[in-house]
């Protein structure tokens, strides 16, 4: 009888739960809308943030972004490179630098984020001039 080891039984198993568990782009479009709602909530619905007439129009910002959630997270894939390693795939997203979102005037981010494990994680985020 052979007798396998743990450690010989235990990496294929791990190298086959991660590569069922790599989240795909449409994992990856959820994640960015909500995150990207959750930002927008953070950064505009503050008082004091939003002009004056913009607070008569919406009376609650944080349910605007959050009803924009799946035209976020679309936007986001629209502008995202996947490359997808089998065990784990690396997102770049390029947002405002070029397209149609270079003529608006909006700060431009580069952001890296890693999906491993039905996860993600965002390795790199900066703004770019």
């Amino acid at each position: 009888i052979v007798r396998l080891s743990l450690p010989l039984v235990l990496l294929p198993a791990a190298g086959a739960l991660l590569f069922a568990s790599n989240p795909g782009p449409k994992e990856f479009a959820d994640f960015a809308g909500r995150e990207i709602s959750e930002r927008g909530i953070q950064e505009f619905c503050r008082d004091g943030v939003l002009p004056l007439m913009m607070n008569l129009l919406v009376e609650n910002c944080p349910r605007l972004f959050r009803d924009q959630r799946e035209a976020f997270g679309d936007l986001a894939l629209q502008l995202s490179q996947r490359r997808n390693f089998g065990f784990f795939s690396l997102y770049k997203t390029e947002v405002g630098s070029t397209g149609l979102l270079a003529k608006l005037s909006v700060p431009s981010y580069s952001l890296e984020t890693l999906g491993v494990a039905g996860q993600f994680i965002v390795l790199r985020a900066e703004t770019v001039d």
